[in-house]
């Protein structure tokens, strides 16, 4: 027998970015259960996408600018954070076309030292 198995994409993790929205998947929202903000931030040089989750006690302490801090609203099979200036400046930076394609795919990873995840572009 020769059996190639696959994997199971279901558990991969991934975010599509719309063009008014990031939308991560249920594997990728586990990340993101406890929390109702997220920083979102770009390093043109790795060409990266990073979304850190921001704690209650983060935003008691204000630890960062309520200025920086994006909702992200989760459902039962998905994780959403809208926020269509962003998107703009995140096509425009990594050549997007939203009218060419509908959303663009991405597998991200979680750096646990930092907590953040990494969606490379």
């Amino acid at each position: 027998m020769s059996f190639t198995w696959t994997t199971n994409e279901i558990a991969s993790q991934t975010l599509t970015i719309y063009e008014s929205n990031i939308t991560l998947n249920k594997a990728a929202c586990v990340h993101f259960e406890d929390v109702n903000y997220v920083l979102l931030g770009l390093d043109i040089d790795k060409r990266q996408l990073g979304i850190k989750p921001v704690t209650k006690e983060d935003i008691n302490n204000n630890i960062y600018p309520k200025s920086q801090l994006h909702r992200i609203s989760l459902g039962k099979s998905y994780g959403r954070i809208s926020n269509k200036s962003f998107i703009e400046s995140l096509a425009k930076e990594f050549n997007l076309n939203f009218e060419e394609e509908q959303s663009y795919k991405y597998k991200v990873s979680f750096d646990i030292i930092h907590q953040i995840m990494i969606a490379q572009l």
